[in-house]
């Protein structure tokens, strides 16, 4: 998303719409978008959130919103959306995202979006799945993260190992993980 994000607001440069971020909340974008990209490119072209919920980012005003409670529907409802970033997608509220889709509006509009994966029967797997949807899925493992030191991926692998959570985190598939209480034993048995 650091590079993703600046590069789509360019190019919707002087094209009609909003440009929009959301997220779980305005301190999750904060955290997981706008600081990462403030280390890459500085305070000078990526600001905080002001308290109009906007941000601006390359030059580019931007709608930081949260997107957990079917509440902020109306936050997004009546826009004209010609780029979103969608932070942590699997964590909001179907609703908002069935609004956004329908606030996409113009031929160039464009959505980009990342989250890790939750259980096989999720409105998000269950929306991916969907053969007629215009979508390119990129899944990606731990393991294609550059930034990662291989310590950390070393630690974390071994912290996770046979739990349905290396499955999730590791390897980033959808799998289920209620009811399992010592998942660690499922092979065991």
């Amino acid at each position: 998303d650091s590079y993703t994000v600046p590069s789509r607001l360019r190019a919707g440069h002087g094209k009609a719409g909003l440009n929009l971020i959301l997220g779980v909340s305005k301190s999750t974008i904060e955290r997981n978008v706008l600081e990462p990209m403030r280390e890459i490119y500085t305070s000078r072209l990526v600001s905080g959130i002001n308290v109009r919920n906007i941000a601006t980012v390359c030059g580019e005003q931007v709608y930081c919103l949260g997107a957990e409670k079917i509440s902020q529907v109306a936050k997004i409802q009546g826009m004209s959306v010609k780029y979103c970033y969608g932070d942590e997608i699997a964590k909001w509220s179907p609703e908002v995202f069935g609004m956004l889709q329908s606030r996409l509006d113009k031929p160039y509009s464009m959505f980009d979006g990342a989250c890790n994966p939750e259980y096989p029967t999720h409105w998000l797997k269950q929306f991916i799945d969907r053969a007629d949807i215009d979508a390119y899925i990129q899944p990606y493992t731990i393991f294609d993260n550059p930034f990662l030191s291989a310590d950390f991926v070393e630690n974390l692998c071994k912290e996770y190992a046979g739990t349905v959570y290396y499955d999730r985190l590791i390897l980033g598939k959808w799998t289920l993980a209620e009811g399992l209480i010592y998942p660690m034993y499922r092979d065991a048995l």
